[in-house]
């Protein structure tokens, strides 16, 4: 039996080659025995991404990838960016299983309790958060986002500045917001690992998007489910995508 393909595409230009190898064995960390996956970076794209203008910037190329994914034999992909990025737009494309980490964290944190809070980087994202849980129809349970005020590619300059406004942002979102359940709502966050760190000092559920994303992954390919053709059916023009 083959080993089952997952591509995890960056929409950012701004990781470094040792990064990427280093996210790629984190991944695997998470996927089971029968599965691989791999990564790669758009080569077109905004630097990071922590705006609505950053994440329209990164679909198109985001979408070759996908598309040239597919063709190459990936049984899923995961779009690499907790904002989900042109997710629909790739599902029309695609006929494999297209993951957002965002829907998927917010629905298994739904699962998890009664109320979850997001705790991400930038002011500029909170409203992006909010509309996509408006969106995924989870507006009612997520009580709040909470914010670390810190780039996604300075995140790892200072790992212990970073872990310690984690936690407090956490600690708040639990006392002062109501949160039962926690999300790492960026992926360059959830890559530094203090997930399993946060859930023990704070005594909640922390929804590590990497993770989740992996196992929706691997859960939809193994099951044999792929998003419906009603629900995003083919585009009725050709995509101009240049497949290479």
């Amino acid at each position: 039996m083959r080993s089952r393909k997952i591509l995890y595409i960056v929409p950012g230009i701004g990781l470094p080659y040792e990064e990427l190898e280093r996210r790629k064995k984190i991944l695997n960390s998470f996927a089971c025995n029968g599965f691989h996956v791999d990564i790669e970076a758009v080569k077109e794209g905004p630097a990071s991404i922590e705006s609505y203008c950053d994440e329209y910037i990164c679909v198109p190329d985001t979408m070759r990838l996908a598309v040239n994914a597919e063709k190459r034999g990936y049984d899923a992909i995961i779009i690499g960016c907790f904002g989900d990025p042109g997710i629909e737009a790739i599902r029309e494309a695609l006929t494999i299983p297209v993951v957002g980490p965002g829907e998927a964290s917010y629905h298994v944190a739904a699962m998890l309790g009664y109320k979850f809070s997001v705790i991400s980087i930038l002011k500029n994202v909170v409203n992006p958060l909010k509309v996509l849980a408006k969106k995924y129809d989870l507006e009612n349970r997520l009580v709040s986002i909470r914010v670390i005020d810190k780039p996604v590619l300075n995140l790892s300059d200072n790992i212990e500045e970073t872990k310690r406004a984690l936690l407090v942002e956490g600690r708040k979102a639990v006392e002062e917001n109501g949160a039962d359940t926690l999300i790492l709502g960026c992926m360059s966050e959830a890559f530094l690992g203090f997930a399993e760190y946060l859930q023990e000092e704070l005594q909640v559920p922390v929804v590590n998007p990497v993770g989740v994303s992996v196992k929706i992954a691997e859960l939809l390919s193994e099951n044999k489910l792929s998003h419906s053709k009603i629900a995003y059916p083919f585009p009725p023009k050709t995509i101009p995508i240049k497949i290479n």
